[in-house]
């Protein structure tokens, strides 16, 4: 199934009017290009797009974006539809839900004489009822959501008719021609001709990005400072590539200060970049413009925050102490980061199709089969540690009670073991054929 009409005329299941729906905006997308961007990610190629009249204004809306690749047909509710038998996903121009949600509904059969139904019969969908109507409550007790499967057949007869979408599922429904599947994606929502909507939706957005952070403390503490931020940054023209690079030049300060002597102030400016890292994914997430080359982007955007704490924290140190031990341990510093690097952007290039250094943890899906090392072990214990969300916010406590030494000496501690880490997966990947195992 490669083919999804969008309802954009009429009314909905629930009596509201889909025209108006397509054109309104939160999260910087009008609704109608945020729902046939998520539609196109869950596999439809080819759109029909019902309207109540051909020149439509909507059609400005998708006009001249490149993440758009389906091909779009435009209809009015007064013009013939001609449709092939085969099963077509049907969307109220009002839904709001996810990629994979759509994907796991799209993967079902029916008979050409019936429409399946994509209900929500989860405990937060508020009351249930057992009388067998179709509107916010179906048959199987639960909210219908808005999307719907049939053949084009029965969908060309009852569009000839001039039928809503209301009266169509309903129709099918009284025949007892409907079918139910249950709702498994993240969420999901229907816009209303209520004011505060689109605000509801843009919360919907976040708060499910918010939930997609890795690690306790960035979806725990991090989040409470980058969403708000985030909320602010995608309402300016600001791409999350241009975010990545801004961020990560208030990172690469932090080895500034750490090098003319203010360790306590440099370590807060690269817990800064930290906290806001979190940012160009999550306006990337809700402006629907992620992309393997915007993960590139913050990737090795990262890196130059990293390698100027790695720089200006032995520089710091030997000029105040005159100790050159303390050059000797920057360098190893420096030279187990850019040998990590390196490997580690081999392997995201060569056995995984994503473009975040956060996949390269996903390694031990490779190697694990074999005997694992004790120091493995031991690294596997402490990695947690190595989260930058985590290393950040310890050094500012470090170089506050400890000064250069501790910080010094906690990073190179941290790089040996990273190493060994390093070098026992090159090791055994060697074994392994580089085909893309890990999927993004």
């Amino acid at each position: 199934m490669d083919h999804a009409i969008l309802v954009a005329a009429g009314t909905g299941i629930e009596d509201t009017e889909l025209s108006i729906s397509g054109s309104t905006v939160f999260g910087s997308l009008p609704q109608i290009k945020r729902l046939v961007i998520t539609a196109q990610r869950a596999g439809i190629k080819h759109f029909t797009i019902i309207t109540e009249d051909s020149d439509t204004s909507l059609k400005k809306l998708l006009a001249n974006d490149n993440r758009i690749e389906a091909d779009i047909y435009w209809t009015s509710v007064d013009s013939e539809i001609k449709l092939e038998s085969t099963p077509y996903l049907i969307i109220q121009s009002n839904l709001i839900t996810t990629p994979q949600a759509l994907s796991d509904f799209m993967d079902s059969e029916i008979n050409n004489d019936e429409i399946l139904i994509l209900t929500d019969t989860s405990e937060n969908t508020g009351n249930k009822a057992k009388e067998p109507f179709v509107g916010e409550i179906c048959p199987n007790g639960g909210r219908a959501v808005g999307a719907f499967i049939a053949s084009g057949e029965l969908l060309q007869k009852a569009f000839s008719d001039s039928k809503s979408l209301k009266d169509i599922v309903s129709e099918q429904v009284e025949k007892e021609k409907a079918k139910y599947k249950e709702f498994s994606g993240k969420y999901w929502m229907r816009l209303s001709n209520d004011k505060d909507s689109a605000k509801k939706a843009e919360d919907l957005i976040f708060n499910y990005v918010g939930k997609t952070a890795t690690g306790w403390i960035s979806r725990r503490i991090n989040s409470k400072f980058s969403l708000p931020t985030s909320r602010l940054l995608v309402k300016t023209p600001l791409t999350p590539n241009m975010i990545s690079i801004g961020i990560n030049i208030i990172g690469s300060l932090c080895g500034i200060f750490y090098a003319i002597g203010h360790p306590v102030i440099g370590a807060l400016f690269m817990h800064i970049a930290t906290v806001l890292d979190r940012c160009d994914g999550e306006v990337a997430r809700v402006k629907l413009m992620e992309t393997k080359k915007g993960q590139w982007v913050d990737t090795v955007s990262d890196q130059f925050t990293v390698l100027s704490f790695l720089t200006g924290v032995p520089v710091g140190y030997y000029l105040i102490s005159n100790n050159p031990i303390a050059l000797v341990l920057g360098g190893i510093n420096i030279f187990i980061f850019l040998f990590f690097v390196a490997w580690s952007f081999y392997f995201l290039t060569r056995y995984t199709n994503s473009g975040s250094l956060v996949t390269y943890f996903e390694v031990d899906k490779l190697v694990e089969p074999q005997k694992t090392s004790f120091v493995r072990k031991v690294i596997k214990i402490v990695r947690p540690l190595g989260r930058r969300n985590v290393y950040s916010f310890a050094f500012i406590l470090i170089a506050a009670v400890g000064g250069y030494p501790w910080v010094l000496g906690i990073t190179t501690i941290a790089a040996i073991l990273f190493f060994i880490h390093s070098f026992e997966d090159i090791i055994k990947l060697r074994k392994i054929k580089p085909d893309k195992q890990i999927k993004d």
